[in-house]
């Protein structure tokens, strides 16, 4: 049964009518390989001396893991024969900004509990637990002050002794810092804004990955399939990755033809109420009870 298109997950043809999906992919793609070169960088800091913490460290060991995956398959941008890397840059894209969330979230949730903290004089329950929150108060240009004080009221009292005088002291009035009142604090909240905007941003980069190794995938099919007759959905195209093929043998095709099944088989196999040109091209293979249907 399809899906209502208020549920099907969209397949843009270009970015903004401009720039088509394989440029707009490549340049994605780019901009990963300079951000996860910052895990070279960082590992590089460990024959320095410089003390790195677990959460650190393992986000430098993943960005040169990403990093050297994106070089392997990277080929597939050069070629429309290799249906297995075309997808396995798609869905490690996908993957990678699930990560980096994770890393963000994470990251984030040490620098609010931080900055409450500099906000109290007492630590917040949980906070010496939280992963990173020591390198960030070591590096964020904290000050720390011996009394933090909001206000200052000076109280004078008479002084002992036969000479008139007085005392002053100052008594420091505090406000007590929150998790909640670090998190809404303006700054944190044009921070959190900013991130927003540029996970708006990534979401449709996803959909323009998927959509490009969507199309790859549809233009191998095109170019490689003969007739099959015993598909269990006349309206799908032949998976390429089917037992059979030879891109359907040993984990190869496993795992080709397990990247294949999410969102849907109908995303990367199903024809588009506006595909009729590829539906035309088909035909003439798929046509009849003798092959596949297209319809």
């Amino acid at each position: 049964m399809a899906l209502p298109n208020l549920f099907r997950l969209p397949k843009p043809k270009s970015v903004l009518h401009f720039i088509s999906l394989k440029s707009a992919a490549e340049l994605v793609f780019l901009t990963l390989c300079f951000n996860r070169l910052a895990g070279l960088y960082g590992m590089l800091a460990l024959f320095t001396g410089y003390a790195l913490n677990p959460l650190q460290l393992s986000q430098y060991i993943y960005s040169l893991l990403t990093l050297a995956l994106i070089v392997y398959l990277s080929s597939a941008f050069r070629t429309t024969d290799q249906p297995l890397k075309t997808l396995g840059l798609a869905w490690l894209f996908v993957i990678d900004s699930a990560v980096n969330l994770a890393y963000t979230v994470l990251f984030g949730v040490g620098w609010f509990i931080v900055l409450a903290q500099h906000l109290n004089d007492k630590v917040l329950p949980g906070s010496a637990q939280a992963l990173g929150a020591e390198t960030i108060d070591q590096t964020a240009g904290f000050t720390d002050p011996e009394v933090n004080a909001t206000k200052v009221d000076v109280v004078a009292s008479p002084a002992p002794g036969l000479l008139p005088g007085q005392d002053a002291i100052a008594v420091p009035t505090t406000t007590p810092g929150t998790l909640t009142g670090a998190v809404f604090a303006s700054g944190s909240m044009a921070s959190i804004t900013v991130i927003g905007v540029l996970w708006i941003i990534r979401l449709y980069f996803i959909l323009i990955v998927l959509s490009f190794a969507r199309t790859s995938i549809r233009s191998y099919i095109l170019q490689t399939s003969t007739t099959y007759t015993h598909s269990e959905d006349p309206s799908l195209a032949e998976n390429p990755f089917r037992p059979g093929r030879e891109e359907g043998a040993g984990w190869k095709g496993k795992l080709g033809r397990l990247m294949l099944r999410f969102p849907s088989h109908r995303y990367w196999l199903g024809r588009d109420e506006n595909e009729e040109e590829w539906v035309r091209s088909t035909s003439g293979r798929f046509e009849g009870g003798r092959g596949l249907r297209i319809k």
